[in-house]
């Protein structure tokens, strides 16, 4: 089910994270794309740890109760692993293969990276395009993953009653999302080198784009957790308090000196140290464009104190810069949750002609 084909009936693009689901549907018409849904519902603590599901029932009726707050009907939906339950791997393949030839040397090329016996991983590729401009050969992107990840999530949407008419990985749903933004950017084109770090809850991830291809992915295990164990220590709040007191901007006044400025100095250490092991491991000394998304970017100013640290234009990403909003959607809860979109929006793209 990775890289299922695109179908002209909508999908909902479903990203479900350590503590919170969310969800997203479009729709295209000649004139527009359309958020026509969307919601979020909390995951109580301990159903996802390590990004692995503990419990599919619980889980399954949190998608069922995020479905119904959304106001979908749509059962069709996407969903997605995470790129650490991913081997990924690009090959390089004779253009007039056949199919079964061309299966045959992916399986032979999955069996030389997989550590684990072929019958217990799912493995599907997708085409990239012409090798290095050549006519003869063309790039596939590889990927595998275990079987039991796939059929933990897929048994979690049966048991919200959904469709699972596609399984993504996370990365390539933001890549997606990357190029749906930068159609049309100004200074685009194939010569830049572009950067989306995306600040999850345990981890965050840098994935680097050249030639519009995904060209170097890096996890570091620095995200949200941080600022709300910091919230919960200073001020003696259990985590899922402490959460909402953020998000609602409940916090003492302190908050901003005491907790969320030193976050911010070590996020930046981060992200530099992020970026140095990208130029120190590949043939690229700079980017032209970073952009972040995530929870953590629901701090105020923060594209610019990334600006300023790094030295590179720095934007938040918004999936949704060029697409309108439902009538159905609540305008102003929306624009608070953009930040935490990005994979949900991918997933939904998929249907979404380019």
């Amino acid at each position: 089910m990775l890289f299922s084909s695109k179908n002209k009936n909508r999908l909902v693009g479903i990203d479900i994270g350590t503590t919170t689901a969310k969800m997203v549907e479009l729709s295209k018409s000649s004139r527009a794309v359309k958020v026509e849904h969307y919601a979020c519902e909390p995951l109580a603590p301990g159903l996802i740890i390590e990004q692995q599901i503990k419990d599919i029932e619980q889980v399954g009726a949190t998608i069922k109760r995020l479905m119904a707050r959304s106001g979908s009907k749509n059962k069709r939906a996407a969903v997605c692993v995470a790129s650490s339950n991913v081997i990924s791997k690009t090959i390089t393949v004779q253009s007039n293969m056949g199919e079964d030839e061309l299966e045959a040397m992916v399986e032979v090329e999955a069996d030389r990276v997989v550590p684990y016996a072929l019958d217990d991983v799912n493995i599907d590729f997708a085409s990239l395009g012409s090798a290095d401009q050549s006519t003869d050969e063309e790039q596939l992107q590889l990927v595998v993953t275990r079987k039991n990840v796939i059929e933990g999530i897929v048994a979690v949407l049966e048991e919200a009653e959904l469709e699972p008419a596609a399984v993504d990985v996370d990365h390539f749903a933001l890549a997606r999302v990357n190029d749906f933004v930068g159609q049309g950017r100004v200074g685009g084109g194939n010569a830049r080198t572009t950067a989306l770090m995306d600040f999850g809850y345990n981890t965050s991830r840098l994935i680097v784009f050249h030639n519009n291809q995904i060209v170097y992915t890096r996890e570091n295990p620095y995200g949200g957790r941080q600022l709300i164990d910091s919230i919960s220590q200073k001020y003696g709040l259990p985590p899922q308090d402490a959460s909402h007191a953020l998000r609602a901007n409940e916090l003492a006044s302190s908050f901003k000196g005491e907790v969320l400025k030193p976050f911010v100095k070590t996020l930046m250490q981060e992200i530099l140290r992020t970026l140095q092991f990208f130029y120190s491991s590949s043939t690229h000394n700079r980017i032209d464009q970073l952009l972040v998304t995530g929870g953590c970017t629901q701090i105020g100013n923060i594209d610019k104190f990334i600006e300023k640290r790094i030295e590179v234009p720095t934007a938040v990403l918004n999936p949704f810069a060029a697409i309108k909003l439902g009538s159905k959607v609540d305008k102003d809860m929306f624009r608070k949750d953009i930040p935490s979109l990005g994979v949900a929006a991918g997933l939904a793209l998929r249907a979404i002609d380019s």
